[in-house]
């Protein structure tokens, strides 16, 4: 498939920067149309009072002056229009937003999405699990809730939420019945797409933009289904009526921001997913039912209209300029930069329901769903060179998802089948913070959380301790992120409780590990609040940063370099010199066997706030500083990962790292 746009990840901030810009210049222009459309609707609405009401027997030649100053434009009445109304379109607006602020699960839920529950039987479901699972480790970011739209028998996804933190993944029913794992794959791969490179953002904010410039329309249907036509009404069903053909301004101009937005970031997600799977017949095959399936790739929900431009494909009909404003590119177009062979024909795919056979797309019957796919034999990883690392953010590929599918596949199941619930996965991570010395300090782990009740005696607890001691390093980190969309379901106070008790076990012994450091971080972030704004880009220059910068390097030269001062010198010079406002200055670095990961914590809340421009530099520099010495071990991957993770631009785990 020929990529039409860069899919590098820095390049499509600024993209994203660019259609923010174009957004704020559509909406404005569509404000003032709906400003000035009212105003004279309002003006009309006068006229047509004035010449009803003032014409009467008595006093025709009075009232005919009166009639003929009538005057259309009115500087004050307008300002007072157009202060009335920008407030409540903005006012419309936030509103929205503030309740899509909650994360992509309330978007799911307000679509009628049902969430999966990782301890539901049913196949088909476990499935979807396991595709969404194995593409979130690979890609190196927190798992994200999975959603069905059980009433929806189109075959559709969207993924949504403000960050990687708060994703949430949708497949309709129709696209769980209808596609082959190897189409579904294809399908996730494409909304993983969104999530990873920010359009989930942009499009939160564009359902909330969407809204404020609908609201006129909707109350104007609202007058005119409450109303009836009467001598004692005519004014208001006028203003109704007005209302309803001015929201149309806003429908039409709704739909052409979607589509300004959504059309270029499909064929992106595209390119991006067959970049991930390296299969473009599984994706192109899912696009070819829904050009030969009866309900296509339709959403029933009446919110589906809001939130068009989420979905994987075309959600809603245009009756009017259906080709202009369309949110999606044509089905066949995108069908023929994934298979040029497509003769334009569109398989028929039966309405029915169909019974579930877990199978791959070569027939073979997976007869156990814990477990991933069998990659194909003739494809290996290839090793990273610190040079690839900026254009690998955020763009995982095929090496990745083998890695993730060996990871996911050789964690013990009895640790797996404790994720399926939220005291069950707090155990599992209480497990990886004691480990072997679980028994050595007796801690009193039930009587500070109640929860461990359900895993019975202290004896089962501390043979669950014995699996999580077992673990690889490289195994650790994907069960915290499996444990994830669980822990999400503890209530405000058990959160607070469970955060208390992982402090608790990683101060026990009175210093702190690189993957206790990187535990807590991902679960204070993925358990933060959701509603919670994100941080605004304050720092634009690298001497506003500088500082912090080089305390991250230092931290990870000294990570890969434990006892080899001359080996961590160099790692660390080698990462400065990579940004030149830091290497003019020779920064001096010095040796310490404990690295302060509450300094490393606030420096990294610090850069998060700078822009991509700078982000890019620090990745670029933390690649070189762990690739110094041309190996990378579990350690400095470990951090890089947490470091690239905290700057929102998550890294691929490494194919192949020493031991």
């Amino acid at each position: 498939m020929t990529d039409r746009r860069s899919t590098n990840f820095f390049a499509r901030q600024e993209q994203a920067r660019s259609n923010c810009r174009n957004l704020v210049v559509v909406f404005i222009v569509a404000v003032l149309a709906i400003i000035t459309t009212i105003y004279f609707a309002f003006r009309l609405i006068c006229y047509i009072h004035l010449t009803t009401n003032v014409f009467t027997v008595s006093e025709p030649i009075a009232n005919y002056t009166q009639h003929n100053s009538f005057a259309w434009w009115d500087a004050a009445i307008f300002i007072m229009v157009f202060i009335g109304v920008t407030l409540f379109i903005l006012a419309a607006s936030v509103i929205k937003m503030r309740q899509l602020q909650k994360g992509g699960g309330a978007v799911a839920k307000m679509l009628g999405g049902r969430c999966v529950s990782k301890s539901a039987n049913i196949p088909a479901e476990q499935q979807l699990l396991n595709v969404v699972e194995e593409m979130a480790i690979a890609a190196g970011i927190p798992v994200p809730e999975v959603y069905i739209l059980e009433k929806e028998a189109g075959i559709n996804a969207f993924a949504a939420g403000l960050t990687i933190n708060d994703a949430a993944v949708a497949v309709t029913q129709g696209a769980l019945e209808k596609l082959t794992r190897d189409e579904l794959q294809g399908v996730v791969a494409h909304e993983f797409s969104h999530i990873l490179h920010g359009d989930m953002r942009l499009n939160i904010q564009l359902m909330g933009i969407i809204y404020g410039v609908l609201i006129i329309g909707i109350i104007g249907g609202e007058i005119l289904d409450n109303h009836r036509i009467s001598s004692k009404s005519i004014v208001l069903f006028i203003a109704g009526l007005l209302l309803t053909i001015i929201g149309y301004i806003g429908t039409f101009t709704g739909r052409l921001i979607q589509s300004a937005v959504s059309r270029q970031k499909e064929f992106l997600a595209d390119a991006s997913a067959v970049k991930f799977t390296r299969n473009p017949l599984g994706l192109a095959s899912a696009l070819k039912k829904i050009g030969g399936y009866i309900y296509g790739s339709q959403i029933t929900s009446p919110t589906a209209r809001q939130a068009s431009h989420l979905f994987f494909g075309k959600s809603c009909k245009d009756y009017l300029f259906a080709d202009f404003l369309a949110t999606h590119p044509p089905l066949t177009e995108r069908i023929l930069l994934l298979d040029p062979s497509f003769d334009g024909i569109f398989p028929q795919v039966g309405s029915g329901n169909k019974t579930f056979s877990p199978t791959h797309d070569n027939g073979e019957l997976i007869t156990d769903m814990s477990k991933p796919r069998p990659l194909s034999s003739g494809l290996m990883p290839v090793t990273a060179k610190a040079a690839d690392i900026v254009d690998r953010v955020c763009s995982p590929n095929l090496g990745n998802l083998s890695r993730a599918s060996d990871i996911l596949s050789s964690i013990p199941q009895q640790l797996k089948d404790l994720l399926n619930t939220p005291a069950g996965s707090a155990a599992a991570i209480y497990a990886l913070l004691t480990g072997s010395t679980c028994a050595e300090r007796k801690l009193p782990l039930k009587a500070v959380d109640p929860s461990l009740a359900a895993l019975g005696s202290t004896e089962d607890f501390l043979s669950l301790c014995k699996l999580a001691a077992d673990l690889k390093d490289e195994q650790k980190l994907p069960l915290v992120e499996l444990a994830l969309p669980s822990l999400r379901n503890l209530t405000v106070m058990e959160r607070k409780n469970f955060l208390e008790i992982v402090d608790l076990l990683i101060h026990a012994d009175g210093k702190i590990t690189l993957f206790e450091f990187s535990l807590q971080w991902i679960v204070r972030q993925y358990l933060s609040n959701n509603e919670k704004i994100l941080e605004k880009t304050v720092y634009f220059h690298i001497s506003q940063v500088g500082y912090h910068i080089l305390i991250i390097l230092r931290a990870l030269a000294t990570a890969g370099n434990m006892g080899n001062t001359d080996a961590a010198r160099r790692a660390f010079n080698a990462g400065a010199a990579r940004i030149p406002e830091l290497a003019c200055k020779t920064p001096d670095y010095y040796y310490t066997e404990d690295i302060n990961f509450t300094e490393v914590n606030t420096a990294l809340k610090k850069l998060d706030s700078s822009s991509f421009k700078i982000k890019q530099l620090i990745v670029d520099a933390c690649a070189h500083c762990a690739f110094s010495d041309k190996t990378v071990t579990v350690t400095e991957a470990e951090l890089l990962r947490v470091i690239s993770l905290a700057l929102h631009c998550p890294l691929p785990p490494l194919n192949q790292i020493n031991q």
